[in-house]
């Protein structure tokens, strides 16, 4: 199985395809200024890429509708349209990557994978703003963590490495490119 992993970033569009073993077997880079990346040039990397079996896309926002990753159909395009005023920066880079791949690539299954999802079980004393509580429930007000893609492969990453469970770490991560967060994982 060859998986194109879509990284529609703040100044990038990045393309991997990973084996079934997660072995990187191909890669393209693609200027997308102010997030745009060029249809054309889209469908020529991806066709420089070879055969490819599923399609994984970082989205950043999944608000509370999406907190795992989902395959993409046009309901959960819609859904994610809809979350656009969370993310105004990144979440029509995002669409705009998730279309352009589709067009290229029909047919082909597609999952989002959402930045956010990783910081979805926030305590309330993280994730909650100090507002009044008719205001956070109306407008559905919460705090997210972001580049929790990021995030989660860092903390992964060092249970592996000390040879200790998840569950027992406890670290901060510092996510650093065109965007930057920390995280305090517990």
């Amino acid at each position: 199985m060859r998986i194109l992993v879509a990284n529609a970033g703040s100044s990038s569009l990045k393309l991997r395809v990973l084996d079934e073993d997660d072995a990187l077997v191909a890669s393209a880079d693609l200027p997308a200024p102010r997030g745009d990346a060029d249809a054309a040039a889209v469908a020529e990397a991806i066709a420089g890429l070879g055969a490819i079996d599923a399609v994984g896309h970082r989205v950043v926002h999944g608000g509370t509708a999406f907190s795992a990753p989902v395959i993409i159909t046009p309901e959960v395009i819609a859904r994610l349209e809809a979350l656009t005023d969370l993310a105004p920066l990144h979440q029509p880079k995002s669409l705009a990557a998730l279309a352009a791949i589709s067009r290229v690539l029909p047919g082909v299954p597609a999952v989002a994978c959402f930045d956010t999802a990783f910081h979805a079980g926030m305590p309330a004393a993280a994730s909650t703003y100090a507002l009044p509580p008719e205001w956070r429930k109306r407008w559905d007000l919460r705090r997210y963590g972001f580049h929790g893609l990021s995030h989660a492969y860092v903390a992964t990453r060092t249970a592996e490495l000390l040879g200790r469970p998840i569950e027992a770490i406890q670290t901060v991560s510092c996510h650093l490119g065109a965007g930057a967060s920390l995280a305090a994982i517990d």
